[in-house]
């Protein structure tokens, strides 16, 4: 079975920003025998930047936000990337760097929502092992920044919603 990612998001009334473009010498998305990695994407929306640093003070809410507009970030330069062939099997890894005062300790909450977003979007295949790292600064002065490492399968079919596999 596959996930149409932008009708996925739709129905959890959520939509992909435009495909970000690289902002130097790289790749967005590089696909390798099977294997996507997404470059980092930070917290930028379309109004600006969620910028950091994140403290003991943060809102849950600011967190989230910041998560959510990665993640969202991350799969629309995905799905952009994917050959017409291929759809997402797994999510493998997500990283995540905030940046942060030196005092603060609850990097895993920081990425609570982006996790959570993967799990709704992809159920039990949008499950993943992570990491999540304090950083002193991030580009443009972001809160976030997510990689993503996924699966990819064969069997996606343009425009379909799910797929059966063909014998």
């Amino acid at each position: 079975m596959t996930i149409d990612i932008p009708a996925r998001l739709a129905q959890l009334g959520m939509t992909l920003p435009p495909a970000p473009v690289p902002r130097g010498a790289y790749q967005g998305v590089v696909i390798h025998n099977g294997i996507a990695y997404v470059s980092g994407q930070v917290s930028r929306t379309a109004d600006g930047i969620i910028a950091g640093p994140v403290d003991r003070d943060t809102p849950l809410s600011v967190f989230q936000y910041a998560a959510q507009t990665c993640v969202l970030r991350a799969l629309s330069a995905l799905v952009a990337a994917l050959p017409a062939s291929s759809a997402v099997e797994r999510v493998l890894f997500l990283r995540g760097f905030i940046n942060t005062v030196p005092s603060f300790v609850n990097h895993s909450a920081v990425l609570d929502e982006a996790s959570a977003v993967l799990h709704d979007v992809f159920g039990d295949n949008g499950r993943h092992a992570r990491s999540a790292l304090g950083v002193s600064s991030l580009p443009s002065c972001g809160l976030l920044e997510i990689e993503l490492t996924v699966a990819l399968t064969h069997e996606r079919h343009p425009h379909s919603a799910e797929t059966p596999r063909q014998p």
